[in-house]
């Protein structure tokens, strides 16, 4: 007997349940409401294309690869406990998917000692992890605007957006003067 797409994707989620505890039409449902975004700034903020997005969410693919992107999606998860997050801030939300994206987490099934950390791998000092997120800023908004942001920042503690909207407001401003 040859499998109906319905039954394959229904065995693809039965297999996401087997590996994840749940299906990934539940858990990246649950981030796309509890953040109020999209699946494309899902991706963009996970490392994952929208279509891969969707075809984890239908079933038409099991696992996530890239253990920094399942890192990701953890962090997304674990940030649903912030009461703003659960309030619909979106200055916590905006700090917090930023904070993420620029993020390069390490999983472990290894059992540490008390109080023992496990540490990220080392990145390169010629690459900017903060690259992307300042590109995608600066090309969403006028330098003026971000670094109204980044004052709006600066007055919730929120240091870490501080730097990246006034990064981001930077190369806007350069970017802007480079087309006159």
């Amino acid at each position: 007997m040859v499998p109906t797409p319905d039954h394959a994707d229904s065995l693809a989620g039965s297999r996401q349940v087997e590996i994840y505890g749940e299906s990934w039409s539940d858990r990246l449902s649950r981030l796309l409401r509890g953040y109020r975004i999209s699946q494309a700034r899902l991706g963009v903020v996970i490392g994952l294309s929208a279509p891969m997005i969707s075809q984890l969410m239908t079933g038409h693919r099991v696992k996530i690869s890239n253990p920094a992107v399942y890192g990701r999606i953890v962090g997304l998860e674990e940030s649903m406990a912030d009461e703003r997050v659960q309030a619909g801030d979106p200055m916590r939300i905006g700090e917090i998917l930023a904070d993420v994206a620029i993020s390069h987490p390490v999983l472990t099934t290894r059992n540490l000692p008390a109080g023992a950390t496990a540490h990220p791998a080392p990145v390169d000092p010629g690459i900017d992890p903060a690259a992307p997120a300042i590109e995608a800023l600066a090309a969403a908004a006028e330098p003026g605007v971000l670094l109204e942001l980044a004052a709006a920042a600066k007055s919730m503690g929120a240091s870490a957006l501080v730097d990246l909207l006034i990064r981001a407001g930077n190369h806007a401003g350069r970017a802007e003067a480079n087309t006159q």
